[in-house]
């Protein structure tokens, strides 16, 4: 075999294999989001959800199970956990301040440079970056939120906001006009908040499109750092809009003994108190 037929089996192999993973994916999503609308799921129903065979729909159960997210019973299974939902910008802002803080200053040491093009998400971990960006000059701004674009545009520095829907709760933007507007940008360094992260390493946010900003953000910048406190840890919800190994880094507040065994992926980031 030559060398261009072996790198074209190579990325042909690496492509199926992606598109195996995204299809789980969407399996896992169905199944809780099913599991929210009523407390127990026949495996028969799942199925037809899903319109993946019996086995395939067994082996997601014991998957689903195995991170603590259901529990198998006999001909199908029950939710254990409580999917998480967006809650108001207002009370975002006051939860976990200072470990929100505590990540932020640590995420402008490391990563924020002179003359970057930076993508900043809604969430509110990010946006406890902004009092740093003045310490550094030529930075541009795009974001999908609201309030991050008018603190930002306070401080002189070039800002563009993504246009799209504009979800009430959360001040972002959201829909097909901010995928289609990133998709036209290229970002140094994009940072976004997350609402979940299971062991597996599967970054969850309660909606999703706001799921499918997120992803196109991460497609369209060469490092993409996720900001977040412990407590995310210990959450699911609804949408996944990437997993740790797509994401240069995940900085985060010291984990509990508990979930720090749970979670061995590399580049997760902790924050000693």
């Amino acid at each position: 075999m030559t060398e261009k037929r072996l790198l074209f089996v190579l990325k042909a192999v690496r492509i199926i294999h992606e598109v195996k993973l995204m299809l789980t994916e969407q399996r896992y999503q169905i199944i809780l989001h099913r599991l929210t609308q009523q407390p127990i799921c026949k495996i028969n129903e799942l199925v037809h959800l899903t319109d993946a065979s019996e086995s395939t729909i067994r082996r997601d159960l014991d998957e689903l199970e195995k991170q603590g997210l259901l529990e198998r019973i006999h001909g199908g299974a029950r939710l254990l956990v409580h999917l998480t939902a967006d809650r108001n910008q207002t009370e975002r802002e006051q939860l976990h301040r200072s470990d929100k803080e505590q990540v932020a200053a640590y995420v402008a040491q490391h990563y924020l440079h002179n003359q970057q093009f930076l993508y900043l998400d809604a969430g509110t971990t990010v946006q406890e970056i902004i009092p740093y960006l003045k310490d550094f000059h030529d930075i541009t701004v795009v974001t999908n939120s609201i309030v991050t674009a008018g603190a930002v545009a306070e401080t002189g520095i070039a800002t563009y906001l993504t246009g799209g829907k504009l979800k009430a709760n959360t001040q972002a933007l959201v829909g097909m006009t901010s995928v289609q507007t990133l998709s036209k940008y290229h970002f140094d360094l994009a940072l976004l908040g997350v609402n979940a992260i299971t062991p597996g390493g599967d970054l969850l946010t309660p909606d999703v499109d706001e799921a499918d900003v997120k992803q196109q953000a991460q497609r369209q910048a060469k490092s993409a750092i996720v900001l977040t406190d412990a407590s995310k840890f210990s959450e699911i919800a609804f949408a996944t809009f990437g997993n740790l190994h797509d994401f240069t880094a995940v900085v985060t507040t010291a984990l509990p003994a508990n979930l720090r065994e749970q979670y061995h992926q590399k580049n997760i980031k902790e924050l000693s108190k």
